[in-house]
């Protein structure tokens, strides 16, 4: 990685003045073939490389699933509703969830200038600094509007990690130490404490990671970027076929001029029918990743538990602990279906389990909750509880980020992902806000909402989200700009689709 750090500052001067690079039909077609013709193996030392970076980035996102899961489990502690005076569903609780988006909302408007001028690693590093500050004000808040002002910079710098560093280790880490901590006094501060443990690792080795390829491209810095696909998807071989190939589409698609310079300028998300409708699919998950009932089973679980009749703090917190490995391992076992059975139908089937599992649950938890002395009925909520979040994370938790990111372009990335990111935060603010006095009053009838709500999205996404398998991010520009994208989407990736990303046909006809 500190080789990549050396030839990246001796080449960034160098870089600026490259022409486009033309490549006529001949030569796509001999790129395409070669890079078909390419085993790709993921025990290389190229690949264990890029394993090291994207743990990095993974890490990221564990402070955001950290969160969740810590503040689902705290919220059942005795020890932290005493000392803030706090009841585990009510509106004040609510606000304490919501905090934490409202702050990320608030980091919107800085994230895309800071990661188009700096680049990605500055952005995780910014993200990862102002986490840790975070970390602290809440972990030693002697009050309640100190613990409250900690979160809202928890979130905040959560923005800038997840927007340049695309959940569950931090869910299994949270709530286990939650467990572990619950007869301590002033248990609910230690799993705090440890949200320093993953923003402190990201903030010390961001800097020995290569830049984004795409980032430096965008940059004019074209040898930078091919020496890093080099190291990292061409085992040290610039010559190697699909190192060419990406090369060679991103220096086509990718704009040195484009709005990402700008920090100001979002029209390019919306100003052609192409760019529309990658907003609206990048729109609507970040949505649709908040509401289909998935935030109240992280923020919430605890009290989904109480309501199916689990009243022990000590087993609510054993069973939330349980639940986030649970889910981790599906989450796993999602991402090996990614690429086999696509992104549309792993989502629409996940989001039918979901809708069957949820109009299972509500009766149920009323039986459980009415009928305490019918341990089977308990157990069985406690089963169908489990059951939905392993199926949401089956498919939603590898997609939510994925799929926005595969949804926009270059030029328009860091500042599209920032403004999934407020869509996000403002939903999951909404629906955080929202559950608590919702869980007070209308009970295990709030999982009802959900149900109308997962039927919808079912809806919209078998009509609007178009299918991103088997595609680079340059060659789902075809895609996109089709009258129909999600029919193209459905047929399979050809040679026609390089000629299109590499412009062949258009250069053939002016000539």
């Amino acid at each position: 990685m500190g080789k990549i750090w050396e030839m990246e500052k001796g080449a960034q001067h160098a870089e600026h003045s490259g022409s486009p690079v033309q490549i006529n039909i001949d030569e796509a077609a001999n790129l395409a073939n070669g890079a078909g013709n390419v085993k790709p193996s993921l025990w290389t030392l190229s690949m264990f490389r890029l394993y090291g970076c994207l743990l990095i980035g993974y890490l990221c996102a564990t402070v955001n699933g950290f969160d969740g899961s810590v503040m689902g489990g705290i919220n059942a502690m005795t020890s932290y509703q005493e000392y803030f005076h706090m009841v585990s569903a009510s509106s004040s609780t609510g606000i304490i969830f919501a905090i934490y988006s409202i702050g990320t909302a608030c980091a919107v408007p800085f994230v895309g200038p800071v990661s188009d001028r700096w680049g990605r690693r500055a952005g995780m590093f910014v993200g990862a600094v102002i986490v840790i500050i975070g970390t602290v004000i809440t972990s030693r808040a002697i009050n309640h509007a100190m613990f409250m002002g900690g979160r809202f910079v928890l979130g905040f710098g959560v923005c800038f990690a997840n927007v340049n560093g695309p959940v569950y280790i931090g869910s299994i880490v949270a709530g286990w130490v939650v467990y572990g901590t619950q007869n301590q006094p002033n248990g609910w501060r230690t799993p705090l404490y440890c949200q320093f443990i993953a923003s402190g690792i990201v903030s010390l080795v961001v800097w020995f990671l290569p830049e984004s390829p795409r980032w430096l491209v965008s940059h004019g810095r074209t040898e930078t970027a091919r020496n890093v696909l080099a190291r990292y998807h061409g085992e040290g071989n610039p010559e190697h076929p699909i190192v060419k190939l990406q090369m060679a589409e991103m220096e086509l698609q990718i704009s040195t001029e484009g709005s990402d310079k700008k920090w100001w300028d979002y029209r390019e998300l919306w100003k052609t029918r192409s760019h529309r409708r990658r907003l609206i699919c990048v729109l609507s998950m970040a949505l649709f990743g908040q509401w289909s009932g998935n935030s109240s089973t992280s923020y919430y679980l605890p009290v989904m538990l109480q309501n199916a009749g689990i009243t022990s703090e000590s087993r609510k917190l054993l069973l939330n602990g349980i639940n986030a490995p649970l889910c981790f391992i599906s989450s796993i076992m999602g991402t090996m279906f990614l690429d086999k059975a696509g992104r549309r139908p792993l989502l629409m089937f996940s989001l039918m389990f979901c809708i069957a599992f949820l109009a299972i649950l509500t009766p149920l938890s009323k039986v459980a909750s009415e009928h305490p002395s019918q341990g089977s009925t308990a157990n069985a909520s406690i089963a169908f509880i489990y059951l939905f979040g392993i199926t949401y994370s089956f498919a939603w938790t590898p997609l939510s980020p994925m799929y926005v990111v595969e949804c926009l372009d270059t030029n328009t990335r860091a500042k599209g992902k920032s403004l999934a990111q407020f869509f996000t935060a403002c939903a999951s603010a909404i629906i955080q806000y929202g559950s608590g006095p919702a869980f007070e009053h209308i009970k295990y009838y709030f999982y009802i909402i959900f149900i109308g709500w997962d039927l919808f999205e079912l809806v919209f996404i078998y009509l609007f989200w178009p299918e991103t398998k088997d595609r680079t991010l340059e060659e789902l520009d075809e895609v996109f700009q089709a009258p129909n994208p999600v029919k193209r989407s459905l047929k399979a990736k050809d040679l026609q689709t390089v000629f299109n990303t590499l412009h062949v046909g258009d250069k053939e006809s002016e000539a």
